[in-house]
């Protein structure tokens, strides 16, 4: 008789993966009233606090009055920021727990597949008592084997889960401990000592460390510590590099929340400034663009990837704002697509910029990738306001663009760990002005991309006369509607180029880049604005072919021929004579989302 072991016990009983009984919708409640409160409560006793209630009122009697009414308005200033200061530790927990629950799904689902592989496992075993051939006995062995690896697995990830569940709890419950009296409300604000006690460590950011040691950093810390750093600084985790775009995510989530509970609540009073009110509709078209893409299905697994909010700073450039959203997980994808808007583009665009980058994760996915995808749009410069704007006839944003999305790029690389993670294909993908800021961040500050696409570019930079001298080891690829307006502002060769403010044409012979097809079927014969916003449309020629780059199968774009300068009259681009398509079957497949 053979006898066939299993030695691992089985999992936990299906009731005992903890059940959670809180509502994330209710704790952002809750945070949102918090916020409202310190809002609403500061702004009407600061009002009337401050203002005398008699304008020609001198005096020790005046003196004494203003005294006092500051005293009581830095009281309540005291008062709203713990309070706000609570109200983001909700959000956090609302958020966090929202991640737990879903988790919690598929730990359950994993349970229920090895109980029933065990099951099998075990029955098999016994019908094979008798069994002598080695071959059969030696296929249970290995079942069994793999079997318990899986188990091992699954206690490990139960209990990181339970560990998790505790520190959200913990997070919630220090919070409210800390203002469970009156002198503590009115305390000046003390940051949770997990918190400070973990931006006292090494490699914290803000230290002087290095984006690899800030991963190592956060790798290193606890699930308390880490949710601790999420609530009481949102602001700094959200944007260090370094930090897992999970982490990130989180944190950039707390401050949205807390954007918009506070300046929403000011709104209701009418107490917004016009800057303040620029604010909140920047936070609000993050919201869209961020629900846009949780909501996101994966049209070949019928999954939903998740979004991960990356970068989030409402109030920078002047009030246009900063804000990079990915659609899929940026920490394990094998495949980046990080595109850089151009001009006209702010943050209040970054639902229409989330469409595009959803368009793109879907082309890369649906005809066929080999691994995961993330595609993300990247809007951390200042770009030209509109067409007339002077900028736009400058590289000066462009310099300045290029160099913050290099370190960004960098940045993101760095946030990955080497023994969890290999490094992903990362296709940097520049639209319009973006272009320029594209290759000049490749050319001037050695952005880490595989490849490089430029859309409707008018220059690739005046410092890059070809796409050799951007200095990418991949490939650089081209897409440029024959039609569009703005690809035609680059410099066409030694003639045509001469006035080029923005440098020369990538899709010219001279450039000598990798030119894809990239027209669309509703062009006229004249050229126009309007082509130029068409490069990520869906069953577009050009939007199968930044999916194909992206998937690292550069050799399946469709092709088209390089403009060039015959320099006795006006450059000739061949692409002007093809009749375009919308159906690339045959040669490309896509798929249309519905908007």
């Amino acid at each position: 008789m053979t006898t066939i072991r299993v030695d691992q016990p089985a999992p936990a009983a299906t009731a005992d993966v903890d059940e959670l009984t809180g509502d994330p919708g209710q704790a952002d409640a809750f945070g949102r009233d918090l916020s409202s409160i310190a809002a609403q409560g500061f702004e009407v006793v600061a009002e009337r606090a401050l203002t005398a209630p008699v304008v020609a009122w001198f005096g020790e009697s005046r003196t004494a009055y203003d005294e006092k009414a500051a005293q009581v308005a830095n009281q309540h200033r005291t008062l709203a920021d713990n309070l706000q200061a609570v109200a983001r530790t909700c959000f956090a927990y609302a958020d966090t727990l929202a991640d737990l629950r879903w988790e919690r799904d598929g730990l359950v689902s994993t349970h229920q597949h090895l109980v029933s592989t065990r099951r099998t496992l075990l029955d098999d075993i016994a019908a094979a008592a008798d069994e002598t051939d080695p071959l059969v006995v030696r296929a249970l062995q290995d079942r069994a084997t793999l079997l318990n690896g899986d188990i091992a697995t699954f206690q490990t990830d139960y209990a990181d889960w339970q560990q998790r569940v505790t520190a959200n709890e913990n997070l919630m419950r220090d919070a409210f401990g800390r203002l469970d009296e009156v002198d503590e409300v009115t305390a000046p604000a003390v940051v949770d000592p997990i918190a400070a006690g973990a931006m006292e460590l090494p490699g914290a950011p803000g230290s002087g460390a290095t984006p690899e040691q800030v991963r190592d950093w956060w790798n290193g810390l606890d699930a308390a510590q880490q949710e601790a750093l999420i609530a009481s600084y949102p602001g700094v985790i959200g944007s260090a590099d370094g930090i897992p775009a999970d982490g990130r995510d989180q944190a950039n989530r707390v401050s949205l929340d807390s954007d918009l509970a506070d300046l929403e609540a000011q709104e209701g009073i009418g107490a917004l400034t016009e800057d303040e009110q620029r604010h909140l509709e920047n936070a609000r078209a993050t919201r869209s663009a961020l629900e846009n893409a949780d909501s996101y299905v994966d049209p070949t697994t019928e999954e939903r990837p998740g979004g991960q909010l990356w970068l989030y700073d409402p109030t920078a450039h002047g009030g246009d704002g900063a804000v990079a959203i990915g659609v899929g997980d940026l920490d394990t994808a094998d495949h980046i697509a990080a595109r850089v808007p151009g001009i006209t583009t702010d943050q209040a665009d970054a639902p229409d910029l989330m469409r595009e980058a959803i368009n793109t994760y879907q082309s890369t996915v649906y005809n066929g990738v080999d691994g995961t995808v993330a595609s993300m749009f990247w809007l951390g410069y200042d770009a030209p306001d509109a067409f007339y704007d002077p900028a736009t006839a400058s590289q000066g944003r462009a310099e300045e663009g290029g160099e913050a999305f290099a370190n960004d790029i960098a940045g993101l690389r760095a946030s990955r760990d080497p023994d969890v993670q290999g490094p992903a294909h990362l296709t940097a993908i520049g639209h319009s002005y973006g272009s320029t800021t594209t290759a000049i961040a490749a050319s001037d500050h050695g952005l880490d991309a595989d490849d490089v696409v430029l859309l409707g570019s008018p220059g690739a930079g005046v410092q890059n006369p070809t796409a050799e001298s951007l200095g990418i080891d991949g490939d650089v690829y081209v897409g440029r509607n024959s039609r569009d307006l703005v690809g035609f502002l680059g410099g066409e060769g030694g003639y045509h180029g001469v006035l080029a403010r923005l440098g020369f044409d990538p899709s010219s012979e001279d450039f000598d880049a990798i030119r894809f097809e990239a027209e669309d079927p509703s062009r006229g014969w004249h050229r126009d604005v309007d082509q130029h916003g068409l490069y990520f449309a869906n069953d577009s020629e050009s939007l199968y072919n930044i999916g194909r780059v992206v998937a690292g199968d550069g050799d399946a774009v469709n092709q088209a021929e390089q403009s060039y300068d015959p320099w006795w009259r006006a450059p000739v681009d061949p692409e002007a004579d093809r009749d375009p398509t919308s159906d690339v079957s045959g040669r490309s497949d896509t798929v249309r989302q519905d908007d």
